[in-house]
């Protein structure tokens, strides 16, 4: 655990390599609020990289849950703090810089915002399921019905909770997110508000409806609840970013010489796939040096399904790939070639 200040401690560990020279990765998961699990560590090679794994501020293992204490919780929670969050992190691990970033969805939002704050803390970033918190990515999953084309039962349900408990349907038709903030602060209303939150954005992640996950999480309060009313709130205040941050600030990414590998599921209906396009094509019109785009045929937003997973896992390796060739090479410079030779490699 570690204290970062504002009443927070975040949870943190640590698992893979342990030498001083490994390379570290740094997982961010999603939400706001959906917290890490074991199942996090698994886009990375143990036995090459030195694994970090955190839950963000109120989710998780951190404390004060929202479960727990929703108004403290949220006391100085946002991103700018999340971004402080993980730099004081990096420190305390006497990191001097993640070779490696993974971020999904929300965390692929988190990763872009620290590597723009930091572009010196690493090296690498892979984005799984991209969100820019543009006005149009909001509305789309939580206003104005988009995903009900390919999900009418999960949007039917997402708007009944709300006209079944409102006394002033016609108003609160035009903020469903307010409306949902307003019975997530009301012990009446919290559980069954998150509960129909949650269940419907965990109904569209994947290619097909996992009802044994969906369950499973919605008898876990201590995931429930943050990850309902962190994403309420995020979205209701633009990521606590201005309008277009995301995209203004790729300069700070492209000169630092980050890579970027982009990963997105061709059925992903909770991020939409043409915020990894805008984003490449950002990254690439302004000079970045090694921008990849993948967009994966069958896969929904979860990073559960097998093709993302096998996607980023390919991306993670080909980065230690790259890291040990750049090691072998540097291990030989300035080696006369017959010293070379004699080595018979």
């Amino acid at each position: 655990m570690l204290g970062v200040g504002d009443g927070h401690t975040i949870y943190y560990e640590e698992c893979g390599q342990t030498t001083p020279e490994a390379p570290v990765a740094l997982f961010l998961h999603g939400g706001p609020g959906g917290g890490a699990s074991m199942k996090s560590r698994q886009f990375f090679d143990p036995k090459f990289y030195r694994i970090i794994i955190l839950d963000q501020r109120g989710c998780g293992r951190s404390t004060p849950n929202a479960a727990d204490d929703w108004e403290l919780s949220l006391f100085e929670n946002n991103t700018q703090q999340l971004v402080s969050d993980l730099e004081k992190l990096r420190q305390h691990l006497s990191v001097e810089q993640f070779y490696v970033v993974l971020g999904g969805s929300w965390g692929s939002t988190l990763a872009l915002a620290y590597a723009e704050a930091h572009p010196s803390s690493m090296k690498h970033l892979v984005l799984r399921g991209v969100f820019l918190f543009s006005p149009d990515e909001v509305d789309a999953l939580f206003q104005n019905g988009s995903t009900s084309g390919q999900n009418p039962e999960a949007w039917e349900k997402y708007v009944q909770f709300i006209e079944d408990t409102s006394d002033d349907i016609n108003a609160e038709r035009t903020n469903y997110l307010g409306a949902y903030f307003k019975r997530l602060r009301d012990d009446k209303y919290r559980v069954a508000a998150a509960s129909a939150f949650v269940g419907y954005e965990l109904s569209i992640s994947k290619s097909f409806i996992d009802i044994a996950a969906i369950i499973e999480d919605l008898s876990c309060p201590s995931r429930l609840i943050p990850f309902a009313l962190f994403e309420v709130v995020y979205m209701l205040n633009a990521g606590f970013m201005r309008r277009g941050q995301l995209l203004d600030e790729l300069s700070q990414i492209i000169d630092a010489g980050h890579s970027v590998s982009i990963i997105h599921g061709r059925a992903d209906y909770v991020c939409q796939p043409k915020a990894a396009y805008i984003l490449s094509q950002a990254l690439k019109k302004g000079g970045a040096k090694s921008v990849n785009l993948e967009f994966v045929a069958g896969a929904g937003h979860s990073d559960s399904e097998p093709g993302l997973q096998c996607a980023i896992v390919e991306a993670t390796d080909r980065l230690k790939d790259a890291f040990l060739e750049s090691s072998f090479e540097s291990s030989f410079k300035g080696m006369p070639l017959s010293r070379i030779n004699s080595l018979n490699l």
